[in-house]
């Protein structure tokens, strides 16, 4: 896949939108008003690498996987690695697969 700018905001919007955030709340996080952020999206306005990392802690992503939406990045170096994963299982099954302690967030449905 190319990372390109016009890639690189189109995934900013994707990753936004998905959260649920507004780009008032995005833009507020970085200390913008929500029109001079829309213009970032748009790509009419310049983005630089610290706005970029404005945006992504905003996000809770990292850079990387603003990068690589929707693909998630996996580093080569050994250690450890987040991974998002979807489990559709209950109490029990999730503590028999030894996951209650490293989980960080659960989603209820």
């Amino acid at each position: 896949m190319e990372a390109t700018l016009e890639k690189l905001l189109e995934n900013i919007a994707t990753i936004r939108r998905n959260k649920g955030l507004s780009q008032e709340y995005v833009a507020s996080q970085i200390g913008l008003e929500q029109p001079s952020y829309s213009l970032i999206e748009k790509g009419s306005r310049s983005l630089d690498y610290s706005r970029l990392l404005q945006i992504a802690m905003a996000l809770d992503v990292s850079v990387i996987d603003i990068i690589t939406y929707p693909d998630v990045y996996v580093s080569s170096r050994k250690g450890t690695t987040k991974v998002l994963i979807e489990l559709d299982v209950n109490e029990d099954e999730f503590v028999k697969m030894g996951l209650k302690d490293k989980v960080i967030q659960v989603l209820e449905k």
